[in-house]
């Protein structure tokens, strides 16, 4: 009995670390850019060695995946119910931009330009698994998959692609603007030309009176 509250006690000992490390490196994270971040300056900020940042997390790498992974799922249930909020009556067009320009807003103000460089040169080295992000099977494209599916289901929208081809431009927009972000930040007004470019892409989809 002794022994399974000290192993308790372990893991709880464990579970609290790991959790100051990944509050320490989102702390440092926002004040200063993902590279000159170090493991040392984590585990200096947390009061601990770096063989016991490595028990935790496989790299600094992985550590910003979790992170990344966190914002992604907290992030689509924030739009799905920004979505939900939305008046039945609105119209779909409308509906797709409000959409946009809340991705944009949480992008830019709780994940920034920095971070989101940082998942990008996650993805091109392939150091961790980025299926999650880099895939279709995420929440947020589903939504977008609901919005169209709307619009075409009232007549809004006419498209020769099917749905999920027509889900995929969408989505790849949005990824072909946040990286346009990345490489001219901070010139590039990432919500000014999101709202341009995604009317541009409704334009050619709805329905001609």
């Amino acid at each position: 009995m002794l022994k399974k509250r000290k192993n308790n006690r372990t893991k709880e000992q464990g579970a609290e670390t790991k959790k100051l490390l990944y509050a320490c490196a989102e702390e440092l994270f926002k004040a200063y850019d993902y590279q000159s971040v170090s493991v040392e300056s984590i585990t200096r900020m947390a009061g601990v060695t770096k063989g016991t940042f490595y028990v935790h997390f496989e790299s600094k790498d992985a550590l910003l995946l979790e992170m990344i992974m966190d914002y992604v799922n907290r992030m689509d249930t924030q739009y799905e119910a920004f979505l939900e909020s939305l008046p039945n009556e609105m119209p779909t067009a409308d509906v797709m931009l409000a959409l946009v320009d809340k991705i944009i807003a949480l992008m830019t103000e709780q994940l920034g330009c920095e971070n989101m460089k940082a998942v990008y040169q996650m993805q091109l080295s392939d150091k961790v698994n980025m299926d999650a992000v880099k895939g279709y099977s995420r929440k947020l494209y589903g939504l977008f998959q609901t919005v169209l599916e709307r619009g075409i289901k009232r007549q809004e929208f006419v498209s020769d692609l099917s749905q999920e081809a027509l889900t995929r431009h969408f989505v790849m927009a949005i990824r072909g603007l946040t990286y346009e972000w990345c490489i001219r930040y901070p010139d590039f007004d990432l919500r000014k030309e999101a709202t341009v470019h995604f009317r541009l892409l409704l334009d050619g989809i709805r329905a001609k009176s």
